[in-house]
């Protein structure tokens, strides 16, 4: 079993218990409406739970976007930007914003083996409906319980590149509530129609 402290480090890694660029509030553990930094996290968090998504972790689309980015570009969390570049009336470009690297999240032979893990979802697993014909396309899908017998939160994260020796052009995060079904057939062709519309249209996505 994983050490907890060894599940938490990796978490802070991606960023989650701080806040990320043009976020309202960080993504991470939390006690009530505060953010949980355990200083013992051999007593204080529960790693089983921890590892897939419980254990009092809340999270956005926007980071967990940037986790799927992440992981597609070899473990290299990247700032994510809202603008790529400011344009005149008259096409010149004033401004170009460049890629801002924030950390190497994790090595880049365990990044690969998570990427090659997420393409088999996708390919043969429960994200085959995130399959785009001539990508290579990695996903993960998400269920979350609410309570309320027969309705989820459903996740799915992707990204997809034009094959596996390349970095990802585009990553996304799909989240949906009130869901009676589960992450692999509410999210995953939401995710594949927005990648499409992007990946089709470079000028204009």
């Amino acid at each position: 079993m994983i050490p907890r402290s060894e599940l938490v480090g990796a978490a802070k890694r991606f960023a989650l218990g701080s806040l990320a660029p043009h976020e309202r509030a960080p993504s991470g553990l939390y006690q009530g409406t505060h953010l949980f930094d355990p200083k013992d996290p051999a007593t204080q968090v529960d790693p089983g739970r921890l590892a897939f998504g419980q254990e009092r972790m809340l999270v956005t689309p926007l980071q967990m976007a940037m986790v799927a980015a992440a992981i597609g570009n070899e473990g290299r969390l990247m700032e994510p930007q809202l603008v790529d570049r400011i344009v005149t009336p008259k096409g010149h470009t004033i401004l170009r914003r460049r890629p801002k690297l924030i950390r190497q999240a994790v090595r880049k032979s365990t990044a690969r083996e998570v990427a090659d893990m997420m393409r088999r979802v996708v390919q043969e697993g429960t994200g085959t409906a995130a399959q785009i014909p001539g990508y290579s396309v990695g996903g993960k899908t998400g269920t979350a319980e609410t309570g309320v017998p027969g309705v989820n939160t459903t996740w799915f994260i992707a990204f997809a590149a034009k094959d596996e020796s390349r970095p990802p052009e585009v990553a996304v995060a799909v989240v949906l509530q009130n869901q009676n079904g589960v992450g692999g057939t509410t999210a995953a062709p939401i995710a594949r129609a927005v990648m499409q519309a992007i990946l089709s249209s470079r000028k204009n996505p």
